[in-house]
């Protein structure tokens, strides 16, 4: 009587089986495919970066230096100042720089000169309290001729040490002297390029007075 009952329910097994075996396969495709979109992504992202002009400071140049290092510090600092964020730029400059430059004239400073900071690498870096001083090269990437585009590897290097400054957990960018001179550099260059949008103006409206003159002397009486 029991051999029937049991022969009944063998295909309600088999089925249950199935369905199982074709869950567990839908799960690891999913499973593979968000795999698949997160690497895609991390392609597509360092594409990205690889497209750059060479003299840009890369994630990967970041990652390189220690976690909370001095070092990584400054390089966030100079990526963030390359891109133009300004607010970045901002957040990771000491308190006593911003006071001395003047958050106004941070900002404007990294508008107008942003990718146009140069390359910078980490040689290394000492470690002294709240304050760190950093050993780096100023690349350059001079094009043998003019108008071609600049090649992927440093042509020259410039020494150059700048001062970092712990605050709380961050390491911010201090050197003031830095800054300073670039500040100064941009006033000296808005100046002259407004002197010389006002001789320019000045120029045309005498042009422009001199024509109307001559007008008016050879039209007939």
């Amino acid at each position: 009587m029991n051999e029937p009952q049991r022969q009944s329910r063998t295909p309600w097994y088999i089925a249950g089986a199935a369905l199982a075996v074709a869950a567990a396969i839908v799960i690891i495709a999913l499973v593979a495919g968000g795999g698949s979109d997160d690497e895609s992504s991390g392609s597509a992202d360092r594409g990205s970066q690889e497209a750059l002009p060479p003299h840009i400071v890369r994630d990967s140049d970041i990652e390189a230096q220690g976690s909370g290092s001095p070092e990584r510090g400054l390089l966030q600092w100079w990526q963030s100042f390359q891109f133009g964020d300004s607010r970045a730029v901002i957040a990771q400059t000491s308190e006593p720089t911003l006071k001395a430059i003047g958050e106004r004239e941070l900002a404007q400073l990294v508008k107008v000169r942003g990718q146009g900071l140069q390359g910078i690498e980490v040689l290394g870096a000492t470690e002294d309290g709240d304050e760190a001083s950093v050993r780096t090269g100023l690349l350059t990437f001079q094009p043998e001729k003019q108008g071609e585009p600049p090649p992927d590897t440093p042509t020259a290097s410039r020494p150059a040490t700048f001062t970092m400054a712990k605050e709380g957990d961050e390491w911010k960018f201090r050197e003031t002297a830095f800054l300073k001179l670039m500040v100064e550099g941009l006033e000296r260059s808005l100046e002259q390029q407004k002197q010389g949008n006002k001789q320019q103006g000045n120029k045309q409206q005498g042009e422009k007075q001199q024509t109307e003159t001559q007008a008016t002397e050879t039209a007939p009486e």
